[in-house]
């Protein structure tokens, strides 16, 4: 079905032109064994879904919802589970991954906001249909911030978890309230007072 791949059995929905909030982290920032009973728990509603969706035009709307419930639990350990590496807070390795959003800004998508946190990063953006999809675009720009961090930091191996969270963002009101939370999570964080303090937030200001 168009805008849906897999990835590791769980499935994420790209349709061409929307708008999305995506999560990544570094390797190894969350313990494994959370992930592995988040996947499976998600991997059981899924086979649920497919069985019980007559229609299969429903079926991304379906895997919308099933992303969200997943990317809220997720969202959730990330945050209770700040773990080591923090390679992100080094300000030279920031700084490699900042510049690459940039220039994704530049041509492929639009950013909205995006922060980057000491083991991962929150970002909101609109894909532009005429790009390439949105799971290479990540795929390019998260191995290319490997390199590059990894030659900062002076060692190889993996930089980044594989997998990219995401769902895609309804004009709702929804918007509104993930590009405040991608602002306030430095804060809730206890990394700084307030947002605009935060070094690594980039916001663009709406203009409609």
């Amino acid at each position: 079905m168009p805008g849906i791949y897999y990835e590791r059995k769980l499935p994420h929905w790209h349709p061409p032109g929307a708008t999305f909030f995506l999560t990544y982290r570094l390797h190894g920032s969350m313990p494994v064994q959370l992930i592995r009973e988040l996947r499976e728990t998600t991997e059981q509603e899924l086979e649920a879904v497919q069985r019980i969706c007559q229609d299969p035009a429903l079926l991304p709307e379906e895997i919308r919802k099933l992303q969200k419930r997943y990317f809220a639990l997720y969202d959730k350990a990330l945050d209770a589970n700040a773990n080591e590496p923090h390679w992100l807070k080094i300000p030279e390795v920031a700084q490699e991954v900042f510049d690459s959003l940039l220039f994704i800004g530049q041509e492929e998508a639009e950013i909205h906001t995006f922060t980057i946190m000491p083991n991962h990063v929150h970002v909101l953006l609109t894909h532009r249909e005429s790009q390439r999809p949105l799971y290479k675009l990540l795929q390019s720009h998260k191995g290319f911030t490997a390199r590059r961090c990894n030659t900062v930091l002076g060692r190889n191996g993996t930089f980044w978890e594989e997998e990219t969270y995401d769902h895609v963002v309804r004009q709702d009101g929804e918007f509104e309230r993930i590009a405040e939370y991608i602002l306030q999570n430095p804060v809730k964080a206890g990394l700084v007072k307030e947002w605009q303090d935060w070094r690594w937030t980039h916001v663009v200001p709406r203009t409609s």
